[in-house]
């Protein structure tokens, strides 16, 4: 039997009608050292038999959870057993689109400093038929990605041997249990984005992999909670502020602006901007069908208004 090099975890939660054509982008890669595990997170009896389909090709093996554990615990469980030097992820309603796997860990290879490994990602809107690519910032370290989640999916391939204490996901997170994997990752390796589409990220109007808890808000309260000791004062003002919105509305978010502002103007004025830079490029780009430009403008605004972040500057005022 030939080794395993790479090892794809896919979630899934009742989605039999987009579970086979995500398995089948994976297995379709021209890899023969390829293995996909999927992992059933509680879904009901149809789905039972659309991973046994699935499961008849070798390369899939299944774990099956009794209880929904979310997705930060669902891909924990198919880490558990996956056998790949290389770890992969693919959520169960998107695609791996064709050469991926090769490219991506073509790159790895040839870069044996690199920890993690992603590239840009198409955003299909299937309901009206409409695709727009995401080319988001190619080149950033932990100190940007504790401001905005430039990976932006659960799409990546990570080198195992370069994380001794391992790859999880905290299933305490209902969302951005990706992005702090991310974060932790470049923590201890370089992380890179290639410039090329190598995913489908599928939108729909169904739920995605199974949440629990409020969503954003609870995810980003959690993110916050875990990694803001590392934040400079605009980063934590930035996402205290936009935790005030999504709980209150922007009059909330006005409210707690004004209380960073009398501990740190400095601050408070880098996250104010932050917010304004968001809200402005993400129209625009939808209009351009440009989905990436809010993330590149977030991330030119960072290096030009806290030049200092990545010693931790910045500390004017109380945390």
């Amino acid at each position: 039997m030939a080794r395993t090099l790479l090892s794809v975890v896919m979630p899934t939660h009742n989605r039999t009608d987009q579970l086979e054509r995500a398995a089948r982008s994976v297995l379709s890669q021209e890899m023969a050292d390829l293995e996909l595990i999927i992992v059933d997170d509680a879904s009901g009896a149809d789905s039972g038999a659309v991973i046994d389909r699935i499961a008849e090709d070798p390369r899939v093996r299944t774990v099956r959870n009794p209880e929904s554990l979310g997705p930060g615990g669902a891909r924990n469980r198919g880490i558990a057993v996956a056998q790949g030097e290389l770890l992969g992820f693919c959520d169960d309603d998107d695609e791996w689109l064709p050469g991926a796997a090769g490219i991506l860990v073509g790159h790895l290879e040839s870069n044996p400093g690199l920890g993690t490994v992603s590239a840009w990602h198409r955003v299909v809107h299937r309901d009206i038929g409409r695709a727009v690519d995401y080319r988001g910032p190619r080149h950033f370290g932990a100190d940007e990605l504790l401001w905005f989640n430039f990976v932006a999916l659960p799409f990546a391939i990570i080198r195992r041997s370069h994380f001794p204490d391992g790859v999880s996901f905290d299933p305490t997170l209902p969302t951005c249990e990706d992005w702090d994997v991310w974060l932790r990752c470049s923590q201890l390796h370089p992380i890179e984005v290639l410039p090329r589409v190598l995913y489908c990220y599928n939108q729909h109007g169904g739920s995605r992999v199974t949440k629990r808890g409020s969503g954003a808000l609870v995810g980003l309260t959690g993110f916050l909670d875990k990694h803001e000791s590392s934040m400079s004062h605009a980063c934590r003002a930035y996402h205290r502020a936009v935790l005030a919105q999504l709980g209150g509305g922007r009059e909330a978010m006005a409210k707690r602006l004004a209380e960073e502002a009398a501990a740190s103007p400095i601050a408070a004025s880098v996250a104010a901007s932050a917010i304004g830079c968001w809200s402005v490029s993400s129209t625009i780009g939808i209009r351009r069908s440009d989905p990436a430009l809010a993330a590149r403008a977030m991330f030119r605004l960072i290096h030009r208004r806290e030049p200092g972040h990545r010693r931790g500057d910045l500390v004017e005022g109380p945390a």
